[in-house]
């Protein structure tokens, strides 16, 4: 539309204004909201993360000293309780399961195994747990739980790992066929020359081995743990 003078032309916009106002100042102040609070969002969220670093840090130095696990217990239930989303819960939880069985309690480095298994949110930390569980299982002579867990798919990084364990228990339960089998595949696997690996298959001996063996199930290999 065209105007004949200014003055037409400026009632023209207050009119507009007057009809269209409420919207754009909607708009803005919606627009604005938004960037300010992502900003606070990931405010909180970095702020979050640094609080569970340092209850992290207080965890791992009080099991370096050999402190009260009590205490140390608390603060790892304070992780899991409230910054589980953040993988310090889950890390926590691993340096007090290796105090614990270190200390031969068992059950309760179990305990903090199974949550990290069933509640991390990295997966790299769910298959290292796992790794740990078996060799708990393991040492506490409960081979079938172990393999239980070493039949399990587990990726590259893990698979030479997870066999050779798999090969540990195999010869505890005195099927030493099996288990060289289970060496021979991680040392397959195996980024590099293992000259322990090697050291486990020798002293099973030259028996040969039946390549119709089905590891398929039984093998899963992971990297030291």
């Amino acid at each position: 539309m065209d105007f004949e003078t200014e003055e037409q032309q400026l009632e023209a916009l207050k009119r507009w204004w007057s009809e269209n106002a409420t919207m754009i100042i909607g708009g803005v102040v919606v627009g604005v909201s938004s960037i300010f609070g992502w900003q606070y969002y990931q405010d909180q969220t970095h702020q979050h993360a640094e609080k569970a670093s340092v209850i992290y840090e207080q965890v791992f130095s009080s099991t370096q000293a050999a402190s009260e696990s009590d205490d140390v217990q608390l603060k790892v239930n304070q992780l899991i309780a409230e910054y589980s989303d953040t993988p310090y819960a889950s890390l926590s939880a691993l340096v007090l399961a290796k105090q614990q069985a270190a200390a031969g309690d068992y059950s309760k480095a179990q305990q903090q195994l199974d949550w990290v298994v069933k509640n991390a949110q990295q997966e790299e930390l769910k298959f290292l747990a796992k790794i740990r569980l078996a060799r708990l299982y393991l040492s506490a002579e409960q081979h079938d739980m172990a393999l239980s867990l070493l039949n399990e798919t587990y990726p590259d990084s893990f698979q030479s790992m997870a066999l050779e364990l798999k090969g540990d228990v195999l010869v505890t339960q005195g099927k030493n066929l099996e288990a060289k089998a289970a060496y021979t595949q991680a040392q397959a696997v195996s980024d590099g020359a293992n000259r322990w690996l090697q050291m486990k298959i020798d002293d099973i001996g030259e028996s040969s081995i039946d390549s119709s063996i089905n590891l398929s199930t039984a093998d899963t290999a992971e990297p030291s743990a």
